[in-house]
């Protein structure tokens, strides 16, 4: 079967609103809306506009709850990262699917404790709850096999069907030149359009589509760095795992991964963890080469023995 034929077989994003309200996280072991249960008994704070806060440690956290009992968000200290309660979605690839209530959207700022009271959470908080606007996870599988083209108003293609890339950023996808903070600039390149490598994938989901600041170098900064390596060592963000540990996943964390047979060997790619398929595997949207571009079906697994489960590095929360 060709190309062309084996990608029009993945992925495809159904979204079905079922009136679920908890959030699908990576273990059961771990359901936020027992442990905000617990918390919120013991110490949350009082209610403030209809929610109540419960702080959690490992990481250390903010769980947002509605008069309930249900969780609303969560939201990591250091991380921009939230992610929020919302109608259950079926995400599809040839080899796995993942349904999960997580809806992933950017804060304007890092968290930390207590941020609850101040004056910009409020009014963020009420239009990202319930909203189904295009989260970080929608955006991503934008770029899937089989993905239709979407164009901003200028007609320029910022999604659809990626093809994996050595070396190609975000700016190598969309085939336009681009200039970073830190000075760097990038040509057009329309020619080499429409592919990505693992750490341009992250990039254009959520630097250029969802507004995360990005550095042309792989240096520390405000922005997400350019490799996968220095994304885990230097770029922001909360660590969440290192090793073992994988019940503290949440859907978009960034996980790290190395060659499986050299442990000692540098990070080299990077992915989105995406949730749990139907056989209770985390699965990781990372752009490969034998994939040949962005996907989560077959080896692309936390579990087990395959090569993304023996090079995991590390996770991070953005």
């Amino acid at each position: 079967m060709n190309r062309t034929a084996v990608r029009s077989l993945l992925l495809a994003v159904v979204i079905a609103v079922s009136g679920v309200v908890s959030v699908h996280y990576a273990n059961q072991e771990r359901d936020e809306a027992a442990i905000a249960a617990v918390a919120a008994s013991t110490g949350a704070t009082a209610d403030r506009g209809g929610y109540r806060f419960a702080r959690l440690a490992d990481p250390p956290r903010t769980v947002v709850t509605a008069a309930s009992g249900a969780v609303v968000a969560t939201l990591t200290d250091g991380s921009r990262t939230v992610v929020l309660a919302g109608p259950a979605r079926t995400f599809r690839d040839a080899k796995a699917a993942v349904t999960s209530t997580a809806w992933v959207r950017l804060a304007p700022r890092p968290w930390s404790a207590g941020a609850e009271r101040a004056d910009w959470f409020g009014p963020w908080l009420a239009g990202a709850a319930g909203s189904t606007a295009p989260d970080v996870l929608a955006i991503a599988l934008q770029y899937t096999a089989g993905a239709p083209a979407v164009r901003d108003g200028t007609g320029l293609r910022i999604a659809g069907d990626a093809a994996f890339g050595e070396g190609a950023d975000f700016d190598r996808y969309l085939g336009i030149a681009w200039r970073f903070p830190d000075g760097v600039r990038h040509k057009a390149d329309p020619g080499r359009g429409g592919s990505l490598d693992s750490a341009g994938f992250v990039r254009l989901v959520y630097g250029y589509r969802a507004g995360y600041p990005l550095l042309g170098k792989d240096i520390a900064g405000a922005g997400l760095p350019r490799g996968a390596a220095a994304m885990a060592t230097l770029g922001p963000g909360t660590p969440i795992v290192t090793g073992t540990g994988l019940a503290r996943l949440q859907p978009g964390d960034l996980l790290f991964f190395g060659p499986p047979d050299r442990p000692g060997a540098p990070v080299s790619q990077v992915g989105l963890f995406l949730g749990l398929d139907g056989d209770g595997h985390r699965r990781v949207l990372a752009s490969r080469k034998r994939a040949d571009g962005p996907a989560f079906g077959g080896a692309s697994c936390l579990d087990g023995t395959g090569r993304y489960a023996q090079g995991f590095r590390a996770a991070k929360r953005l």
